[in-house]
């Protein structure tokens, strides 16, 4: 479970809890060890002055107790286009525990769920994707790279369609400058829609230049493929995203 800060950021808030860990200048660092559990937020948050202030009281009160339990904001990166998706969200931002039980340390403090009743009143659409790391990372997002972000839902007996299309894409996304970054798995998912299902993998590629998916998409590996994604998935959200400078 993360705090889920606006990836617009709130200079306020984030100065004065010492929050903003993420560098504003140059590459920004994601370092994890194994078995820490790490939150991507995706969130489009509202704009009006009720929201804002809801969001500075949600900040200041959400991050003393998060860092109770070892809450820490990693990373960020901005969403320059919702090539497919039902929202606009703003950014992407990373989270950390210490591990698990942390994370579900707070959620069972009985202050939380107070904290947490406020989000509707701050943003439009929130996603928080969880899950422990199964290796230790160590992520540099280059200002001068380009990110994309998949969220796929499978098929329900395809499931390993997804996988045979990304093996098999690789070498053609290697040729086009690109490389896959992270792979989350089967995260969980905290959603302002209760009844939506968690999607079953998350997929950042690291890209030379912004046309590497569309080359990628012209090549012979794409096209034989191509089948392996259509019978393994049944939804997804593709974002692309650049870090913070």
């Amino acid at each position: 479970m993360a705090i889920a800060w606006s990836a617009a950021g709130c200079a306020t808030g984030e100065q004065s809890t010492g929050l903003a860990q993420a560098s504003t200048t140059g590459a920004t660092q994601l370092n994890l060890k194994k078995g820490q559990y790490l939150s991507v937020t995706i969130s489009e948050a509202k704009t009006s002055e009720e929201a804002t202030k809801a969001r500075l009281n949600y900040y200041k009160t959400g991050y003393p107790l998060g860092a109770e339990y070892g809450l820490r904001r990693e990373a960020a990166l901005t969403v320059d286009n919702a090539i497919i998706s039902d929202y606009k969200p703003t950014g992407v931002l990373f989270f950390s525990y210490p591990d698990k039980q942390s994370a579900d340390g707070l959620a069972a403090n009985p202050d939380w769920a107070a904290v947490k009743a406020t989000r509707p009143d701050i943003w439009n659409e929130l996603k928080i994707f969880s899950a422990e790391t199964t290796e230790d990372m160590a992520i540099t997002f280059d200002p001068d790279k380009s990110y994309t972000l998949v969220v796929a839902w499978k098929k329900d007996g395809g499931a390993d369609g997804y996988e045979k299309y990304l093996s098999g894409i690789e070498p053609a996304v290697a040729r086009a400058g690109g490389r896959f970054i992270y792979k989350m798995y089967n995260p969980q998912l905290e959603s302002n829609k209760a009844s939506e299902p968690a999607p079953s993998q998350l997929t950042f590629v690291e890209w030379d230049s912004l046309d590497g998916f569309t080359k990628v998409r012209a090549s012979a590996e794409y096209q034989a493929s191509v089948s392996f994604f259509q019978s393994g998935v049944s939804k997804i959200e593709f974002y692309r995203m650049s870090a913070r400078k």
